[in-house]
């Protein structure tokens, strides 16, 4: 239920922000590592993003394409969905980058601060999830794309969702993930 509230807030987020001239240019699918840093909550992640063409107001910041991202556990662990912006540039005419900022929300744990030390629930949760200090975080990303055709796409990214004392404050474990991803673009 709370991923679901955080994903709808997101979304009327990013439509607002978008505008009406927005229009969905790729959609990806990918694969996650989850939490490679710390390791406190193993497993792989699915995730999906949406990114639209950038809005003729966003010239003046490089035309950044806004996104919708969610990654999802397949083992119960924290699951997030984020909006932002993405930046990309070509290398060549097959290979580019990206980078990406936003804010997340996630349904993860928070902090242990509220059970007793030495509860068997704390310790087993302080082992066995991120702590991450806020519901909200926030997202960035850099990654790579090959275009194997005019409108698939292969690639790799690294993201990392952290409050950074902005958001929260104290806890602030944040998560680290590698994904891979395959993408379709709609446009020409």
């Amino acid at each position: 239920m709370m991923i679901r509230t955080g994903a709808g807030a997101l979304a009327l987020l990013m439509a607002g922000a978008a505008g009406a001239e927005a229009q969905l240019d790729e959609l990806r699918v990918g694969l996650v590592a989850h939490d490679v840093v710390d390791h406190a909550e193993d497993g792989p992640q699915v995730s999906v993003e949406a990114l639209f063409s950038s809005p003729d107001f966003l010239a003046r910041v490089w035309s950044p394409r806004p996104y919708l991202y969610g990654s999802f556990s397949t083992q119960g662990y924290t699951n997030l969905v984020a909006a932002g912006l993405a930046w990309d540039g070509h290398l060549t005419d097959r290979l580019r980058i990206e980078g990406s900022l936003g804010i997340s929300y996630n349904d993860g744990v928070s902090d242990v601060v509220d059970l007793p030390p030495g509860d068997p629930d704390r310790i087993r949760i302080a082992e066995t999830r991120a702590l991450l200090g806020s519901d909200w975080l926030f997202r960035s990303q850099i990654g790579a794309d090959y275009m194997m055709t005019e409108r698939w796409a292969v690639g790799a990214y690294y993201e990392h969702f952290s409050h950074g004392q902005i958001l929260g404050n104290g806890r602030n474990q944040a998560l680290d993930e590698f994904g891979v991803r395959l993408g379709y673009h709609f446009g020409g």
